[in-house]
C-alpha cells in the first residue's frame, strides 16, 4: 500500500488532522509562553534598573518620586497577570507610602505592602524566568 492509498483511507486522514491540530496548537501555546517570558524579562530589567536609579540618588522625597515615576514608566506588556498585578500593587504601596511621608504620618503599612507585593513580584519573574 502506497502513501497516497493510505491517505485514502478516512481513519488515516482523521489521525493526520488530528495530529496537526495537536501540533499547531502546542506551537501556539509555546509562542505565548516565549513571549511571556520576554515580557517579563523586559519588565525585571527596567524594575531592576529603577532601583539602580534609586540607590545611586541623595536620600529625600525627590528620591522616592523619582523611583516612582521610573516605575510607573515600566510597560508589562504581555507579562503574565500575577507580574503586573504585583507590580501595580507594588506602585501603589509605594505612593501611598510617599504620600503618608509627605503628610508626616506613619508608614508602616505601607512599607509592609510594598515589601510583600515586591516579594510576589520576584517570585512572579523566577516563575517565568
Amino acid at each position: 500500500m502506497n502513501v497516497d492509498q493510505l491517505l485514502k483511507r478516512k481513519p488515516v486522514r482523521i489521525a493526520v488532522v488530528s495530529a496537526s491540530i495537536l501540533f499547531s496548537a502546542w506551537c501556539i501555546h509555546g509562542f505565548i509562553d516565549m513571549v511571556r517570558q520576554t515580557h517579563t524579562r523586559a519588565v525585571q530589567r527596567e524594575f531592576s534598573a529603577a532601583v539602580d536609579e534609586l540607590q545611586k540618588n541623595p536620600p529625600g522625597i525627590e528620591r522616592a518620586q523619582a523611583f516612582l515615576k521610573r516605575l510607573k514608566a515600566i510597560d508589562p506588556g504581555y507579562a503574565p497577570a500575577e507580574v503586573k498585578t504585583a507590580l501595580r500593587d507594588y506602585i501603589s504601596a509605594m505612593e501611598e507610602g510617599t504620600e503618608a511621608i509627605q503628610a508626616g504620618r506613619d508608614t508602616s503599612k505601607y512599607d509592609a505592602a510594598a515589601a510583600e507585593a515586591r516579594e510576589r513580584l520576584i517570585a512572579g519573574i523566577k516563575k517565568y524566568d
